[in-house]
């Protein structure tokens, strides 16, 4: 690509220094999408996993303790008590998952 040239030196300056930087500005932009792509990524992904997992966990122990509790507490038979510890782990379950999208939503990183 040939360059143009004027008369006036401070115009040649100018479209220099812009040339220069529109190219500067190129290598920015294409590196920021490589370390995008790379790192940041795979990084916010593997928090969002952690945090769902760690949420789960919580969850799972929050059952646990629940179904001591119902144990200990209350003399019922089999099939009552079997059906309590179903509801338990749906109402843990459904709180971690509704944890999860809390969360999810105010990362902006909601779908849809």
């Amino acid at each position: 690509m040939n360059a143009i040239t004027f008369q006036d030196p401070r115009t040649n300056d100018l479209l220099s220094r812009v040339g220069e930087d529109v190219s500067l500005l190129r290598q920015d932009v294409a590196n920021l999408f490589t370390h995008t792509t790379r790192r940041a990524l795979p990084n916010g992904a593997r928090q969002l996993a952690d945090n769902a997992k760690n949420r789960l966990v919580a969850g799972k122990l929050y059952t646990s303790e629940h179904l001591q509790a119902l144990k200990n507490h209350v003399n019922q038979p089999a099939a009552a008590w079997v059906g309590g510890a179903a509801a338990v782990g749906l109402l843990a379950a459904a709180g971690a998952y509704m944890l999860f999208r809390s969360n999810h939503h105010h990362n902006g990183q909601e779908h849809g």
